[in-house]
């Protein structure tokens, strides 16, 4: 019990000094203009790996570009302020934004009556149309309206326009949607929709990089019905705050719209800073994106390595409490209090338990951070250990449990016989048997961490997956990129296995002591 103690507390001196130094007082203030965004939106943001003119440093590493960072750009230097951009999924944008923890979102959004519920809008400051994106060389690239388009399947992005404009044609095999366009473009270029909805200068993003695609433009009357201001984007506010709206409203006042065109043609110029063509080959494409953004993937590596060892071992330790609580039996000979003790504590540990593994981390995740803003300032990072140690902790208090039933009664009683109380008997003899006997499952419980802290993104955590994701957005490749992030998976938690084997072997070696010749 020594050892393990001792091991816990190097564990925890460690990791106090790799986790790296944050604002814990993440909401904004007077001097800055924070502003939300995807970053793996081209041409309207992206990440990228080396510092440019246009580029805004990120917290997880890298840097953000993009119309939609210059517009940015120039409205914080209106307001007079530092511009902070905060990279998320387009899923905590609206949450980030109403929690205070960002001040507007600039990220291609489109002002729609169902968000004008929950978040204010200012005026548009870009116009499009909205096309289809198609194979090259396909039939469809000749297409000259929407009923070419029937009984063909087309597709999609989740939670937006050009979803649900997709019934407006005649048959169409409506496709379900996806989150984002990197995995939207996969099933594309794999034959596995014939279209893909998107407005003109994503498309010219993605053709930029996909010179196997091109995209389908129509004449008035033969295209969607959808009204200019369906296929414009808008920056998003917080409800009620209209003194920051009517502030941009003014900067966007002096844009004329050949500004904002040359703005756009400047990002797609600009699409992609670093990779111009993809090798078709799965492995050179693969090495192409880690030789350049390895600086991201490394960052993202550290982030998922300190969050599954914190998140593992203060679980533990939070499993090493809970189970030992619900280990405790009432007994006859208790006195009422002390049963009504002992019941209470197993009602709070079983609602714990059976809370914390019945909801998806990702909505665990969402709700702490965001839901308590307003009572808990700390940074997504510090959100995200915390997340994941009392997720860990609830089925470490399981795997602890079972442990503890696993060790012998006669255990127990040979403690008591030599005159240990309850606490001796658990802390000493029968918890590091526990422990023992259930390291199998702790250490598993530290591998699927390393995979499952990918969650996290929807609190802004830049950890492996969302750099992968970042990446993906940027180039529009989806399969060389997660490609690229599958193997980095393989390399952390294969040798972590090796390890956590090579442990337990020790652990379960037998000792014997040899008796000079002549003891008893």
């Amino acid at each position: 019990m020594k050892k393990l103690r001792n091991l816990i507390l190097v564990f925890f001196f460690v990791f106090t000094l790799l986790i790296p130094p944050t604002n814990v007082y993440a909401q904004t203030n007077d001097k800055t203009f924070v502003v939300g965004m995807e970053c793996n939106y081209a041409p309207f943001n992206w990440t990228q790996v080396n510092e440019t003119k246009t580029s805004i440093p990120l917290e997880g590493g890298g840097y953000a570009d993009g119309y939609d960072v210059a517009i940015a750009r120039q409205i914080a230097d209106y307001l007079d302020k530092e511009l902070v951009i905060k990279k998320m999924s387009w899923d905590g944008l609206e949450p980030a934004l109403q929690s205070g923890t960002i001040d507007a979102v600039i990220a291609g959004m489109t002002d729609t009556a169902d968000r004008r519920k929950r978040v204010d809008f200012t005026d548009t400051y870009y116009e499009s149309q909205m096309v289809l994106i198609v194979r090259k060389g396909d039939s469809l690239e000749k297409a000259t309206s929407l009923e070419d388009f029937s009984n063909k399947k087309v597709l999609g992005q989740l939670n937006t326009l050009y979803d649900t404009v997709i019934d407006q044609i005649p048959n169409v095999q409506h496709a379900t949607a996806l989150e984002d366009y990197p995995a939207m473009v996969m099933q594309l270029s794999n034959k596995l929709v014939d279209a893909v909805t998107a407005e003109l200068p994503v498309a010219a993003g993605i053709i930029a990089t996909n010179p196997d695609l091109t995209y389908v433009e129509f004449e008035d009357g033969k295209g969607f019905d959808v009204d200019l201001t369906d296929t414009s984007v808008s920056i998003a506010v917080r409800k009620g705050d209209t003194e920051l709206k009517d502030k941009i409203n003014q900067y966007l006042d002096t844009l004329s719209s050949d500004d904002k065109k040359d703005l756009m043609d400047f990002a797609i110029e600009r699409i992609p800073a670093t990779i111009t063509t993809l090798s078709d080959n799965l492995f050179v494409a693969a090495k192409q994106i880690f030789a350049v953004y390895s600086p991201l993937f490394f960052k993202g590596i550290g982030s998922t390595l300190i969050l599954a060892f914190s998140g593992t071992i203060f679980g533990l330790l939070i499993g090493l409490v809970i189970g030992a609580l619900r280990a405790i039996q009432v007994e006859q000979r208790d006195s009422l209090a002390l049963k009504v003790l002992k019941r209470f504590i197993w009602f709070i540990t079983t609602f714990y338990i059976e809370v914390f593994r019945g909801t998806p981390m990702m909505v665990q995740g969402a709700f702490i951070y965001y839901g308590l803003k307003n009572f808990i300032h700390w940074s997504p990072f510090a959100a995200g250990i915390f997340v994941i140690t009392i997720n860990t902790g609830a089925y470490m208090a399981e795997i602890i449990r079972s442990g503890i039933q696993s060790v012998d009664k006669g255990q127990t009683e040979a403690a008591r016989s030599i005159g240990m109380n309850s606490v001796q008997t658990m802390v000493y003899i029968v918890l590091p048997q526990a422990i023992k006997n259930s390291f199998p499952s702790i250490g598993n419980e530290f591998v699927t961490n390393i995979k499952d802290s990918s969650v996290l993104n929807v609190i802004a955590v830049t950890e492996l997956f969302y750099q992968a994701k970042s990446v993906a957005g940027s180039l529009y490749a989806f399969v060389p990129t997660y490609f690229v992030v599958a193997l980095i998976y393989l390399c952390l938690t294969f040798p972590t296995t090796r390890i956590l084997n090579y442990i337990e072997t020790r652990m379960n070696r037998k000792h014997t002591i040899a008796l000079e010749k002549g003891e008893a």
